[in-house]
């Protein structure tokens, strides 16, 4: 059959064309053709085109795509898919995953297609199984075009996300409903139009519902967590808890992991539990084995815990320790090295001491009323001053002392001025101490040496941070310790910048810091011990390891690995060993645990 091509009334030859190839006279041709442009089309027979004077050839790609529709046969379900109707067309829907193909998948070769590549697991399913499916996929339909089930995953989708954001910002959970939605709606309704934004009424976002959606990503990433530790590298993980406090004046234990995975250090928060009574080592106890018995985990695969050291946790009768060593006794108890740093860093002598309570009072005058802060910061603000309030010192953390004075010594000036315009009597006396040379003296090292210590305090924080690299920084700030206490016996304060632009500075002062930096040597030799050396060395070269400091259960082990030249060569390669263990083989991971090796 022949193609008809661009056909025009104003063109003659056209009307004679197609009169030629359709068989039909000149007069019938020209009451065909009624529109500017036909595109080229199939000629289905002369009868439908001269019948219907002024027909449009789109018409006839209708006719022809109508015949060449496929129909949705039972026969289909074998492949997993039945039918949904969308704008009267059949198109195939899968019954596992509900996704819709278009209707020219309506064949059972590229069903089977999806099915396979898709659902590769199903293959060998009966018949019944696929009903069974289709029944559920059925239930979650509001019509045959399925379109709810569409929406209402979209909309379920979007409630996870907006609990999501909810949580991060660590906002009440009525912010969905009372902030998010209304505010989403009228964006919507301006941007789109009342159509769209009626659309939103689906998603939920109620406080019950962020709750439960919160509550459900918790425990599917626990649950994530849990499944990495267990098919972890033979096994072993290790702990870190913390029992602490939070605004509600309720006691809470966190428990955060590290264990091996994709041939690296993996850390993550395990889980939080509230001490519903006391916070004893019984307590903690209980919890944390409760914890691992419901979920599988085993204390043989602990290798290590890292705690505080509270009584509870490190008690050498009843604490968390001696509970776990009764079941594990491989496990490697370690006080927090942050924690111990910040109790080495706690003692002052007894006039900088004074110093510092000193400071903490004026603090605490401006900011305990409301008129006295206003006040101070519009003194701060008229004469353009770097801040204009103060910080509060908090016990508890370990960082606030550092903030507090660095902060009352940049606003020295402003605090003098303040006093000065006060005439109550503990204001006179504030303003004596900061008009006194040795005061402001004291007040600029202890400035000079919080920030030193803050800033070692922050270098032992953060991710993938292990003993070795602890222990390096440690030794290196006592070192430095011992330097300034050098410099500081001959006059030299280069290394505190405050304190050096003093000229001030009396002998007694200086007898003050020198014995101030040897106190500080002695205090960290006593929280630190030194940690075993042949654990260090095993970490950082363990093919220069002495056999003899393995345990013996494993030495003819280690003898094969320190010997295999593969290993040692990949060793060489590698400028971070300890952050990837598992590179050097499983043989290594063994060696690479602390349980391995005796304590001298």
């Amino acid at each position: 059959m022949g193609r008809c091509s661009v056909y025009s009334p104003s063109k003659p030859h056209s009307n004679r064309l197609l009169a030629r190839l359709i068989g039909i006279d000149i007069a019938t041709a020209r009451r065909v053709v009624h529109v500017t442009t036909i595109r080229p089309v199939k000629v289905i027979g002369v009868v439908s085109i001269v019948d219907q004077p002024g027909v449009d050839c789109n018409s006839v790609d209708d006719m022809e795509a109508q015949k060449k529709k496929r129909r949705y046969s039972e026969e289909y379900i074998r492949c997993g898919f039945t039918v949904i109707i969308k704008d009267g067309t059949e198109m195939p829907q899968c019954v596992i995953c509900a996704k819709v193909l278009s209707p020219a998948a309506m064949k059972p070769s590229l069903l089977q297609r999806h099915l396979h590549g898709c659902h590769q697991d199903l293959k060998g399913k009966d018949v019944d199984y696929f009903k069974r499916r289709e029944t559920m996929l059925n239930g979650s339909k509001l019509d045959h075009s399925g379109s709810f089930h569409q929406s209402n995953k979209a909309a379920l989708h979007a409630s996870y996300v907006v609990a999501l954001k909810i949580a991060q910002q660590k906002k009440p959970h009525s912010t969905g409903e009372t902030l998010v939605m209304p505010c989403t709606k009228e964006i919507v309704r301006i941007m789109l139009g009342e159509q769209h934004a009626k659309k939103l009424d689906t998603v939920p976002l109620s406080d019950n519902t962020v709750q439960r959606r919160i509550s459900d990503m918790s425990t599917d990433i626990k649950d994530q967590v849990v499944s990495e530790i267990k098919t972890a590298p033979l096994g072993i993980f290790a702990l870190q808890l913390d029992e602490t406090t939070d605004v509600n004046n309720c006691a809470q234990l966190l428990v955060f992991t590290r264990y091996i995975k994709d041939d690296d250090f993996k850390e993550d928060f395990l889980f939080c539990h509230p001490l519903e009574s006391s916070t004893t080592s019984a307590d903690i106890f209980e919890l944390v084995n409760s914890f691992f018995q419901g979920e599988g985990l085993h204390w043989e695969n602990l290798c290590g815990c890292t705690t505080d050291g509270a009584p509870a946790m490190l008690g050498s009768k009843s604490g968390f320790k001696t509970g776990v060593k009764a079941i594990n006794s491989k496990v490697k108890h370690m006080h927090c090295m942050i924690h111990r740093q910040a109790l080495a860093a706690k003692t002052l002598p007894t006039e900088l001491k004074e110093v510092l309570d000193d400071t903490v009072k004026m603090v605490n005058f401006v900011k305990s009323s409301a008129l006295s802060s206003r006040l101070f910061r519009l003194l701060c603000s008229d004469l353009d001053s770097v801040h204009e309030t103060l910080l509060y010192h908090t016990e508890v953390r370990w960082l606030s002392r550092g903030n507090v004075v660095k902060r009352v010594f940049e606003l020295n000036d402003e605090l003098g001025l303040f006093f000065s315009c006060n005439d109550k009597k503990v204001t006179q006396v504030y303003l004596a101490k900061l008009n006194d040379p040795k005061w402001i003296t004291g007040l600029a090292y202890i400035f000079d040496i919080f920030s030193r210590l803050n800033i070692l305090n922050k270098s032992l924080q953060g991710a993938d941070a292990v003993v070795t690299d602890a222990v390096d920084k440690l030794k290196s700030f006592q070192m430095k310790l011992k330097l300034w206490e050098t410099k500081v016996k001959k006059g030299n304060f280069e290394m505190f910048e405050a304190l050096a632009e003093r000229q001030d500075i009396s002998d007694q002062m200086v007898n003050l810091i020198v014995d101030h930096l040897a106190s500080l040597q002695s205090d960290i030799k006593r929280y630190f011990p030194d940690v075993s050396e042949g654990i260090l060395k095993l970490i950082r070269d363990p093919f220069h390891t002495d056999v003899a400091s393995v345990n013996d259960e494993i030495q003819e082990e280690f003898i094969d690995f320190v010997n295999d030249s593969s290993a040692s060569d990949l060793f060489e390669k590698e400028s971070s060993l300890v952050r990837r263990p598992s590179q050097l083989g499983r043989d290594f991971e063994s060696f690479y645990t602390v349980s391995g090796v005796r304590e001298n």
